[in-house]
């Protein structure tokens, strides 16, 4: 018996509770005897989950009797286009000293801030100075939490 190509279906799922449902479903694949290889959750598309499957039919088994999940399209994703969009998940950004960036996220959500150090090896850590407050105020923040406003001039230092 030949083993088949997996193919990734899109599931349309409720947004913001697309990881619970994750776990619904990787817990129903020994129950109902799917032939699930993977789910994916890539938070750059809210409301969607990726099951890899060799059928259709898996797919569709696998969210039977589940309200507010459907199968988003027949056709599935093809492998390479998901390798795509994860790679480019796991790319990040090229954040550099003296680059003014909006935090996106944590207790200084909507703050603007200039980045005054980037992070080295593993780290990814950012050392920000926030701007629009009165006084200098420096904090370390993820790069996952920030997102590029603007280029800076490089030096890390605000005039």
């Amino acid at each position: 018996m030949e083993q088949r190509q997996s193919l990734f279906f899109p599931v349309r799922v409720i947004s913001g509770k697309e990881i619970n449902i994750m776990r619904l479903l990787v817990s129903r694949v020994s129950s109902t005897g799917a032939k699930v290889r993977s789910i994916i959750f890539v938070p750059k598309f809210k409301n969607y989950l990726f099951v890899e499957a060799e059928r259709e039919y898996e797919v569709r088994k696998l969210i039977a009797g589940l309200s507010k999940l459907r199968l988003a399209s027949s056709s599935p994703v093809p492998p390479q286009e998901i390798e795509d969009i994860l790679s480019s998940e796991t790319a990040g950004m090229e954040i550099e000293p003296g680059d003014i960036v909006k935090i996106i996220k944590g207790n200084f959500k909507g703050y603007r801030a200039v980045v005054i150090a980037t992070p080295e090896g593993k780290s990814k850590m950012l050392t920000l100075k926030l701007l629009d407050i009165d006084r200098d105020w420096e904090v370390k923040m993820p790069v996952i939490n920030v997102k590029l406003l603007e280029r800076g001039k490089g030096g890390g230092e605000v005039a």
